[in-house]
């Protein structure tokens, strides 16, 4: 979205939030102006970050964002560039993506090491499909001389031997994906019980994700929320699952309720929340992005780039 764009939508969210506010369900939280203006403010940059993944599909993508020996080195803008004929690879380097993260100083440094980039031969999805062991150890073996460091949503992760390491995580992830043949036939069975439906598909493999080591609520959701920006699934989220979470529930008992430390249950914040969404049609993921960051500073704007 241009200045122009993002200014009419802006006018256009809070008239649906005033009117939403008046014939639906309060919005006590964002009754002053100061916290309305900052709220908004958070749906649209939420809204951008949703889009802009999506806008990066229709444009050419350089070979070297897939190249972890290249400074241009990118896994999201790789798994988009490879989407249509490695599909496998490019799930792979979505999980790197979201397993790493991507921090502020270091950006992608740590991902382009896990894939391989002091290494001939990348670390692909199809060498550790057959092999994980051998590329746990070498992991195991190589953390001490990496430089790159974990994003904001993953810093508490580890790249260290041990059953809560990155060689732990990436075993699970392999044994969870081996135990469908691939990530295709993942999505498509997911699909398949859900009958096609993408918000039920989402909330069967968010459920079936559980299997994957030290991905809790935000590394799932990042995780699937990702595979249906990049187009690797037609999944989209059903839910902003905040009963596990901290920032998405504080910032819709501030919403709904006026106060963040209301005693409001998370299934009832979640229902409203569901009732907001199909009343904005922003997506559920867009409504836990911008949760979470409005209740940060609810009433004055500040971006979140972590």
């Amino acid at each position: 979205m241009n200045a122009h764009e993002k200014e009419q939508r802006a006018f256009e969210l809070e008239a649906q939030l005033i009117q939403f506010h008046r014939r639906a369900i309060p919005l006590p939280g964002v009754v002053p102006p100061e916290n309305m203006l900052a709220f908004v403010a958070q749906l649209i940059d939420s809204i951008h970050r949703v889009e802009f993944v999506r806008t990066v599909r229709d444009r050419h993508v350089s070979v070297a964002r897939a190249d972890p020996k290249s400074p241009l080195f990118d896994p999201i803008r790789a798994a988009i560039t490879l989407s249509a004929k490695q599909t496998e690879e490019a799930f792979w380097l979505v999980f790197l993506a979201t397993h790493c993260g991507r921090n502020l100083r270091t950006a992608w440094q740590l991902a382009a090491e896990l894939y391989g980039s002091s290494e001939l031969v990348p670390w692909t999805w199809a060498r550790v499909l057959v092999d994980p062991k051998s590329y746990i150890d070498w992991i195991e073996g190589h953390y001490e001389t990496f430089g790159g460091k974990f994003g904001n949503h993953r810093k508490y992760e580890s790249l260290k031997p041990g059953p809560k390491g990155t060689g732990a995580i990436v075993r699970s992830y392999v044994d969870w994906i081996a135990g469908y043949g691939s990530h295709a036939a993942m999505v498509g069975q997911a699909r398949a019980h859900a009958d096609g439906n993408a918000r039920r598909a989402f909330g069967v493999l968010y459920e079936q994700m559980r299997a994957v080591l030290r991905f809790g609520r935000t590394g799932r959701f990042d995780y699937l929320t990702m595979l249906g920006k990049v187009g690797l699934a037609d999944i989209e989220a059903d839910s902003t699952y905040m009963n596990e979470a901290t920032g998405p529930k504080r910032g819709a008992k501030l919403l709904f309720d006026g106060q963040i430390d209301s005693k409001t249950r998370a299934k009832t914040l979640e229902a409203r929340v569901a009732v907001l969404e199909r009343h904005l049609g922003v997506g559920m993921q867009v409504m836990e992005d911008a949760l979470c960051n409005w209740q940060k500073s609810p009433n004055s704007y500040r971006p979140f780039r972590g």
